[in-house]
């Protein structure tokens, strides 16, 4: 799943799935020219999904997991009957290829000569998974990391509510995953789905029931 894909060890980019299309027949065919569909037209091309014509052979659909900034690629796995088991598949060979480096006493040092405030959070957990040492050296800076991110939370509280923002950026992706496009006077559009609303949420505030509504909805597909 893409909550799952760790970002790119090369250049820290964004993982992707990544499709395209390979020959299933590795025999060569006298009567057919393989520059432009087959084999020497080169390796599978991401994106590659076009319909081939039906004369010639057949191919099998290939899936893998890439980088959207510098391009690192899984290998191609072929779909089969699963897709999402091809795409597990690969998912787990990307998150194989990581290599973080560690963190010592001296990151933590620097970090703690810094303000901190609510949005170093991510930092800090990431640090706190990466360090190496003594943790009788390494326990008191985290305690210390730790107190500042408290009081910084704590003061901010009233105008970033985390929790609130999670969750409707959670109810967002739900509708995104359920929308699809349409075409209207040779434009084109994105239409959400009718949400259905119960009568028992209809004293609930406007937000409240927009947001309890969405809950209803079936879980997205995370792939």
């Amino acid at each position: 799943m893409y909550e799952q894909l760790i970002p790119c060890d090369h250049c820290g980019g964004r993982p992707k799935v990544g499709r395209s299309q390979r020959l299933l027949s590795k025999l060569p065919n006298p009567q057919y020219d393989y520059t432009e569909w087959g084999r020497l037209a080169g390796p599978p091309r991401i994106g590659d999904r076009m319909a081939r014509p039906p004369e010639v052979p057949k191919t099998e659909p290939l899936v893998c997991i890439h980088c959207t900034e510098c391009g690192m690629a899984t290998p191609w796995e072929a779909e089969g009957r699963d897709e999402k088991a091809a795409m597990d598949r690969c998912g787990a060979v990307w998150n194989r290829r990581l290599n973080r480096p560690e963190a010592d006493k001296s990151d933590l040092q620097r970090l703690v000569e810094r303000e901190l405030g609510a949005p170093d959070i991510p930092l800090v957990i990431n640090l706190l998974s990466r360090a190496e040492g003594d943790w009788n050296e390494l326990g008191p800076l985290f305690r210390m990391l730790a107190q500042r991110l408290v009081d910084a939370t704590v003061t901010t509280i009233d105008s970033w509510p985390i929790d609130p923002v999670l969750n409707d950026a959670a109810r967002f992706r739900k509708l995104a995953q359920l929308a699809k496009w349409i075409e209207l006077e040779g434009e084109r559009y994105v239409q959400f789905p009718e949400v259905y609303s119960p009568a028992e949420d209809q004293d609930l505030l406007f937000e409240d029931r927009i947001a309890a509504a969405i809950d209803l909805l079936p879980d997205r597909d995370r792939w």
